[in-house]
């Protein structure tokens, strides 16, 4: 009997303790749901207040904005205000325009036929004015033309002897440089007889006349082509200073450029001549 009631009683308590477990069970799912839904809470009041805060200043925000559009409103009841004036305005300038126009036309068809009766007496005179004006002027242009023509003829020939003065001035040169040649020739030892035998017996050897023979001995060998690179210097010159004098309006520059280059030559020249002249002088 005992046993069975012990048992019962183990049964029970077995029972009762599944019973405990599962309400223990059970009490930390709701304890779980009930921390879940206080942090669901706490987040909701959080979104609660950040809404009121934003819901806060949408509401300034309107404010302003309604003030702002009512100042809008009034700005532009004025300014419609404005435009109605205006246009008044520019309705009275048209009608004031259009009496203004039509006094104006009035007033220019009568200037215009005092104009057109004005217009054909001045024609007149300036058609009289012209035509002397334009027999003077002809005569001017006649008359620039021969003085161009006589500055052009001046001009070819002041260049034309410039450079037969170089020319001049070069051949002399030449001579002189030849007969300095032939001084030191004579100063190296030789005697004049001896140097006359000497070119007759060479002359006759060659076949040719003392005088020729004495020129090939003192002409160096590149004096010809020297000669010839000054006379194609000459040719070119003159030929540059024509193609200037033959341009429409003649470059005043670039001729005094081209007579000075020439001159500044003839002036070399002159230099060379009168060094090498010195010399003879003084033994004189």
């Amino acid at each position: 009997m005992k046993r069975q009631l012990v048992e019962e009683l183990k049964s029970r308590m077995k029972l009762l303790q599944e019973r405990e477990k599962s309400h223990t069970a059970e009490l930390s799912h709701l304890e779980h749901k009930v921390k879940v839904l206080t942090e669901e809470a706490s987040n909701r009041r959080a979104l609660v207040d950040s809404l009121k805060r934003r819901l806060a200043v949408a509401s300034r925000e309107k404010s302003q904005q309604e003030a702002a559009c009512l100042g809008l409103r009034q700005d532009l009841e004025k300014k419609s205000q404005r435009v109605e004036a205006l246009q008044a305005r520019v309705s009275a300038s048209e009608r004031s325009q259009s009496q203004l126009e039509q006094t104006a036309t009035r007033q220019l068809e009568g200037l215009a036929q005092q104009s057109s009766l004005a217009l054909d007496a001045l024609q007149g005179r300036l058609t009289q004015q012209s035509s002397l004006a334009l027999d003077a002027l002809q005569g001017r242009l006649g008359l620039a033309t021969k003085q161009l023509e006589q500055l052009t003829s001046f001009t070819k020939a002041l260049a034309s002897e410039v450079l037969v003065e170089v020319q001049e001035v070069r051949s002399e040169l030449c001579r002189k440089r030849k007969r300095k040649r032939l001084e030191e020739v004579g100063d190296v030892g030789l005697k004049k007889s001896s140097v006359s035998r000497a070119q007759a017996v060479a002359a006759s050897i060659l076949n040719m006349t003392p005088t020729d023979l004495l020129h090939m001995l003192d002409t160096p060998p590149d004096t010809e082509e020297a000669s010839t690179e000054d006379s194609r210097r000459d040719q070119e010159w003159l030929e540059q200073v024509m193609a200037i004098l033959q341009q429409q309006i003649p470059a005043a520059g670039r001729l005094m450029e081209a007579v000075r280059v020439k001159m500044k030559e003839r002036k070399v020249l002159t230099e060379e001549l009168a060094a090498l002249t010195a010399p003879v002088s003084e033994k004189a």
